[in-house]
């Protein structure tokens, strides 16, 4: 990574789940729960990542391979809040360290989630990193876009110049947020979606938290630095 003197300061917009945090196998034993909990068999990582969509109603139509019914939708939301309020967030590994180093280096840092607002802020208490992030942002709607949602960070972060803004996240839906608020984006692989559903999004896929760093500050608008290689990052996309 370049050093603080050779860059200009960049934005970075983390997601949590499945990005700083390392919780696929509890997103797949809440949603295997909620599953079992409507009469249908749990689900496997595999079949979680292949699957995986947003708004959640939309993956359980998948996971369900029929349309959940009104009646059904209030348990599976209930199970799901139910597992998710139990839980102890687990960070991936590095993250802390990175995000300290990310901060000591001048750059800035916020945190955006469709968690629930109050959840998100507990499980980020209970992590240490409050103090890390400009601005954390959770779901206050049920149902909102990520793209709504970075819409609203970004305007209340007082971010005018978009071009120095990243968003590090996992999904699909990530990168079509990013684009849509016109920021740019970095996927990390490890998180709730396959590489090759990644690569559909015209967007860089690294697997790494360390790659999707440099990469976010190596390719802000301005000269960069010859013989600078990323070997991590994913070009096939």
């Amino acid at each position: 990574m370049p050093s603080a003197s050779q860059v200009l300061p960049v934005h970075i917009v983390w997601d949590w789940n499945g990005t700083l945090l390392d919780d696929l196998d509890h997103m797949v034993d809440a949603v295997s729960a909620c599953q079992e909990a409507i009469g249908e068999p749990p689900v496997d990582s595999a079949t979680y990542r292949h699957r995986h969509c947003l708004p959640g109603r939309a993956f359980h139509d998948r996971l369900c391979e029929r349309p959940v019914t009104d009646a059904e939708w209030p348990i599976i939301t209930s199970s799901f809040a139910e597992h998710m309020a139990a839980r102890t967030p687990p960070l991936r590994a590095g993250a802390a360290r990175l995000l300290e180093s990310v901060a000591r280096r001048k750059h800035t840092q916020s945190l955006l989630s469709l968690t629930d607002d109050p959840q998100l802020r507990r499980e980020v208490e209970q992590t240490g990193l409050t103090r890390v992030f400009e601005r954390i942002d959770g779901r206050h709607e049920p149902g909102t876009a990520k793209s709504v949602a970075l819409e609203q960070h970004l305007r209340a972060l007082g971010e005018r110049d978009r071009r120095r803004v990243v968003l590090i996240g996992d999904t699909r839906d990530d990168a079509r947020a990013a684009m849509a608020c016109g920021i740019r984006v970095v996927l990390h692989s490890g998180g709730f979606e396959p590489a090759e559903h990644l690569r559909t999004a015209g967007a860089p896929v690294v697997h790494s938290l360390d790659a999707a760093v440099r990469l976010a500050i190596e390719r802000s608008p301005r000269p960069r630095q010859p013989g600078l290689v990323d070997d991590e990052v994913d070009q096939r996309r």
